[in-house]
């Protein structure tokens, strides 16, 4: 099913008893990040009980109901009344964050590799992580890691799955990068870590990045990283 507002045209279809999901686009992009946070913050306008949760993707979004509340048509229905209601997204309550990363030794064993695979210099490739805001589209995985998107270059994911690959660690699959929260297994090629907890149970907020927040990544020599995770350890820096 085809729905289109002024500006807006997004795609409705069922998934499964309960499930529906609105397609915004096809491409990783912040015009259809924008259309995905809009329509997220209108759905949760309405307040409708029936639905369970909303889950927001690069360029959909996921929506279960209770189907003894709503018909499938019912939904669909408040989906169009959504997308009639989009506001402008409030990019003014994003933040950057500013991630120191060391990019050396052991703290980067697949640096290598990507060098290898995408055909650039460690400066050429370290330049085009650093010389821009890298915009948070959505977390998840696990808790609070972020998924950025949109690098000028594509690396496949490793072939088989490190078991557990440390919090801070900096990652690359396909066109995106993002940052392992907690210890956890996974694919993506490391190359650099970061000392900053971006996700800490321990903390009035334990997520320092959320979906539509921006990350400036900043390049620490072996010596500052351990220097700064003292710190942040001992409760002395403040990102």
């Amino acid at each position: 099913m085809l729905m289109q507002n002024v500006g807006v045209i997004a795609k409705l279809q069922p998934a499964g008893d309960g499930g529906l999901v609105v397609v915004f686009g096809e491409k990783i992009a912040p015009g259809v990040h924008e259309q995905v946070q809009e329509f997220v913050h209108s759905l949760q306008k309405l307040q409708i009980t029936a639905v369970r949760e909303i889950v927001p993707s690069y360029c959909s979004v996921m929506i279960y109901y209770d189907v003894l509340q709503l018909s499938r048509k019912e939904m669909c229905r408040l989906v169009l009344d959504a997308l009639e209601k989009l506001e402008p997204f409030l990019s003014s309550l994003s933040k950057v964050l500013h991630v120191p990363v060391c990019y050396d030794g052991v703290l980067a064993p697949d640096m290598d590799c990507v060098l290898r695979m995408t055909g650039l210099s460690k400066k050429e490739l370290l330049n085009i992580l650093t010389s821009k805001l890298h915009l948070v589209y959505l977390t998840g995985f696990t808790p609070g890691f972020p998924y950025m998107g949109n690098l000028p270059f594509s690396v496949p994911r490793q072939s088989s799955t490190r078991r557990a690959i440390p919090p801070g660690s900096v990652g690359i699959a396909g066109n995106q990068t993002g940052i392992y929260t907690v210890v956890s297994p996974g694919e993506w090629n490391i190359i650099g870590r970061t000392p900053l907890k971006i996700f800490d149970a321990k903390r009035a907020n334990p997520f320092l990045l959320t979906a539509g927040d921006y990350v400036q990544f900043e390049i620490i020599e072996i010596g500052e990283y351990f220097t700064l995770k003292r710190k942040i350890e001992n409760g002395y820096y403040q990102p």
